[in-house]
């Protein structure tokens, strides 16, 4: 009976390594970076992986840690199964996993020494994996480069004995034994009748090359298959409507001359004490354009595109081409027996025969029944923002905040409406053209609005790229340039949007431009009752929270450079803040535009993510950063310097633009324009949220809505806070038996008072005040 039990035991214990084996094998084989994992998120990625989900994280998992010798895991696997099933003693305890485990630890740290910047699977894996190339470091530093290899190559051949279970003698029997048989073979002997079996053939091939041309074919079928050269396909060029593109490519034009850019701007010249803006006197013309379509180049493109495609077996024809300003899209349709996804691997293959700097392929074009094929152009035109400007929509009544993203792929310009949108996400590496495009927004605002009816907070870490607006009269407080200083805004810009929602019901409104058109009609001895109104709330304790605008409402832009690291000095906070504005603030005219270098999981939460429809992504490092902006790919093969993806609200259809520009000059001239007329009239309660020693601490918190009415419970808990070190909601609802919305706007109310700090996650507020006279009291 014990004996058959060993059996079973041994079986089944063998069935279990054979299982795993399988398992693994399969979830390796088909590892995709693209899958869910602990490296990427994204709410509904697709699992390609055969193992699932499980698969996904486990391959992704090992892959990291170990690199390509995770591969040594499977006949690891397999050999533990084996010596189950013949019998062998063998059990958890057993060694050999101990050395196997040693030895796979081994290869990874060789594997890193001879490839240490060797990356797989879309550069996503190193080579070496994460613990192959923490050790090689530590040990070339030790040993140096060839000592290493020593030390290395000697613990591998130890750690192989102990897990072989065979002496040095016994595993070099084999190779000794090949080598004396390939040895000992006849090769004189081998040569000479492999000679005589090929001399008939040879002779008959002379034979054949002899005989006149007419000579009788041989059958088709004995024929190697070759590939046929397509024939060339008659492809529409879309030409983009631009007068001053020739297709003449034998007269350049001068250095000097320019292209006319006539701007009809639909505004008043002046709104109330504002001038506003000529375009034509402070944008300068763009230069004429060199860059010449060619034609025949298209052509060729079209042809080498359709042949590289057939030697893939992927048949079908280029049906038109559409040149843009820095790629060309070629409309390639498939024939019906094609499959889509055999097109998309061809990415890389098709850039090698184009000779593209960068090539993407949208599979199939959203609405049509043809592949998409963008190349880089090989030279590119720059899109300038003066011609932005001088189209209609951008000046049209339809669009509010309208903000211009330069020119599709087949060179037509695309003006969105940042009020519709309500908000938006950019991203791009250094260079990609993600700051010139923010700046460029900026201008179309205030080429468009004068202070009255916008507003602008910029928020600027780096110092560098907003400062050239900080004297225009837009401005409700200074350009901030210091993290927490900006985290106080957004809170600051909370509370304004909670007071703009005030007033908005007050006068019976759904949003800010019913507002507007409510208090345009007030009459002078209403403004004056509002007023009064306003003054008796201000005087009276525990009022002033319920005061009210009476006055028409500017719309207010809040743009925030690097993003990232505001999210590093306060996340909780600044979270918060942007997901109540991202998700309330558009019916009151207030609006995001948040950029940020690397869209990282830790900086674009899904809270934020859900929140912000709009997105445009420049060039990103990887496809796992282009994932995160856009839920899609696509981004990490785009060009630099102004090439970008936008995905607008609502829509699944990622288009592809190349930015405006705006040069230097033209820049400081517009912001000068403005800045004569006035200086900036700074909000008084945004100032004073900014002001690090106002109430509390906190940058006056409680603003206009600080004096909310005070618990009747507040004094009594607030001596039990003043003896704790560290305090909750929770803790309070407990202790005082309240509902916890009263105890979560106790622990606000002790925030804006400086008695509590932050909020810190899910762990308890600091108690920061333990006597009052530390207030100053």
């Amino acid at each position: 009976m014990n004996r058959l039990l060993k059996k079973f035991r041994q079986d089944l214990l063998g069935l279990v390594f054979l299982a795993i084996g399988l398992f693994v094998g399969l979830a390796f084989v088909s590892f995709s970076p693209l899958d869910p994992s602990l490296n990427s998120i994204g709410h509904g990625l697709k699992v390609t992986n055969w193992c699932g989900i499980v698969g996904s994280f486990l391959a992704d998992a090992v892959f990291q840690l170990c690199g390509v010798s995770a591969w040594l895991l499977l006949p690891g696997l397999l050999r533990l199964s084996w010596v189950a099933f013949r019998g062998d003693e063998f059990s958890l305890k057993n060694l050999k996993l101990v050395w196997g485990l040693l030895l796979l630890v081994v290869f990874s740290t060789l594997t890193a020494v001879y490839f240490p910047q060797t990356r797989l699977y879309q550069d996503q894996i190193a080579v070496g994996g994460i613990l192959g190339l923490s050790l090689s470091k530590g040990l070339i530093q030790a040993f140096n480069p060839v000592g290493v290899q020593v030390v290395l190559w000697f613990a591998a051949s130890v750690l192989f004995i102990f897990f072989s279970e065979k002496n040095l003698s016994e595993l070099t029997k084999v190779p000794a034994r090949l080598l004396k048989r390939v040895w000992g073979l006849d090769w004189a002997s081998m040569w000479t009748n492999m000679w005589k079996s090929a001399a008939p053939v040879i002779e008959k091939k002379k034979k054949e090359k002899a005989e006149p041309a007419t000579a009788k074919a041989l059958p088709l079928a004995a024929e190697p298959e070759r590939v046929q050269r397509a024939a060339p396909v008659p492809v529409q060029i879309e030409m983009p409507v631009d007068e001053d593109l020739d297709e003449d490519d034998e007269a350049p034009a001068a250095p000097a001359k320019k292209r006319k850019v006539v701007v009809t701007a639909r505004v008043p010249n002046r709104v109330e004490n504002w001038k506003m803006p000529k375009v034509d006197e402070l944008i300068d013309d763009p230069p004429a354009s060199r860059v010449k379509i060619d034609q025949n180049e298209i052509k060729e493109k079209a042809r080498v595109l359709t042949e590289k495609l057939a030697l893939f077996g992927v048949t079908g024809e280029v049906v038109a081409a559409k040149p843009g300003p820095a790629v060309t899209m070629f409309e390639f349709k498939p024939d019906s027996s094609v499959k889509l996804s055999k097109i998309t691997e061809l990415e890389d293959d098709l850039s090698l025969a184009l000779a593209s700097e960068s090539l993407r392929i949208l599979a199939p074009i959203p609405g049509r029944d043809v592949v998409g094929i963008e190349t880089s152009n090989r030279q590119r035109e720059t899109v300038y923002m003066k011609d932005m400007f001088a189209e209609n929509k951008f000046w049209n009544d339809d669009i509010t905040l309208p903000l211009a993203l330069g020119r599709k792929v087949d060179g037509t310009p695309e003006i969105v409406d940042l009020r519709k949108m309500p908000h938006l996400m950019v991203a791009g590496t250094t260079g990609s053209g993600k700051s010139v495009f923010t700046v460029s927004a900026i201008m179309g605002l205030i080429f468009r609005h004068s202070p009255k009816t916008l507003k602008l907070i910029l928020i600027d870490p780096k110092q560098v790229d907003l400062a050239v607006f900080e004297k225009v009269p837009h401005l409700s407080v200074p350009v901030v340039t210091d993290s927490r200083q900006a985290v106080l805004a957004l809170k600051w810009a909370v509370r304004e949007m909670e007071k703009r929602y005030k007033s908005m019901s007050k006068f019976g409104a759904r949003k800010i431009e019913e507002y507007n058109a409510a208090v345009s009609e007030l009459s002078k001895e209403q403004i004056k009752e509002h007023a009064e109104m306003n003054d008796e709330l201000e005087q009276t304790p525990g009022k002033k929270g319920e005061m009210y605008y009476y006055n028409q409402l500017p719309f207010m832009v809040i743009v925030v450079e690097e993003f990232a690291d505001l999210m590093t000095v306060d996340k909780a906070n600044v979270e918060q803040s942007v997901v109540r504005l991202a998700q309330k603030a558009r019916a009151c005219g207030i609006h995001l535009v948040l950029c940020l270098q690397s869209p990282r999981k830790e900086f674009v939460t899904g809270a934020i993510k859900s929140n912000i429809p709009g997105r445009i992504a420049f060039k990103a490092a990887s496809s796992m950063e282009s994932r995160i902006i856009l839920d899609d790919v696509g981004a990490e093969r785009l060009l630099a310097t102004g090439d970008m993806l936008y995905r607008g609200p609502g829509s699944s259809a990622i288009v592809r633009h190349h930015g405006p520009f705006l040069k230097d000059t033209d820049i400081k001239d517009s912001t000068k324009f403005w800045a004569e007329q006035g200086e900036p009239d700074f909000d008084p309660a945004a100032l004073k949220a900014l002001e690090p020693t106002s109430e509390g601490g906190g940058g006056g918190e409680a603003g206009e809505f600080g004096d909310e009415p005070q618990d009747e419970r507040y004094a009594e808990i607030l001596d039990w806070v003043q003896t704790q070190k560290e305090i909750s909601a929770s803790l309070i609802q407990r202790r005082f038996q309240l509902g916890y919305p009263r105890a979560a706007r106790m622990i606000e109310t002790f925030e804006r008072g400086g008695i509590v700090g932050p909020a810190n996650g899910s762990k308890p507020r600091q108690v920061l005040i333990h006597n009052l006279k530390d207030l100053g009291a």
